[in-house]
């Protein structure tokens, strides 16, 4: 994983990756954020980015877990074979 939490990828592995977009329009946003907006309401737009980010993750746990206990269930309903002697 690198320093900025994602993991390594090749470019063309992670061209659409969502936490890479993310990531590189939070640098050009800070970049450009720096010379238009005053410090005070800066730390109100990285805390809302935080926010934003933690919101994101937090969904695509929820539909990964979602996605896995379907699984686990279908395997489930599945009858089990039973040899007779």
């Amino acid at each position: 994983m690198s320093s900025s939490g994602v993991p390594n990828l090749s470019d063309e592995q992670c061209k659409l990756c969502p936490a890479r977009m993310l990531g590189d329009a939070g640098q050009l946003l800070g970049s450009t954020v720096n010379d238009l907006v005053p410090p005070e309401a800066q730390i109100h737009l990285l805390n809302a980015q935080r926010e934003l980010l933690l919101a994101v993750k937090a969904t695509v746990d929820h539909h990964l877990k979602t996605q896995q206990s379907e699984q686990t269930s279908r395997q489930r309903r599945r009858p089990v074979r039973v040899e007779l002697e």
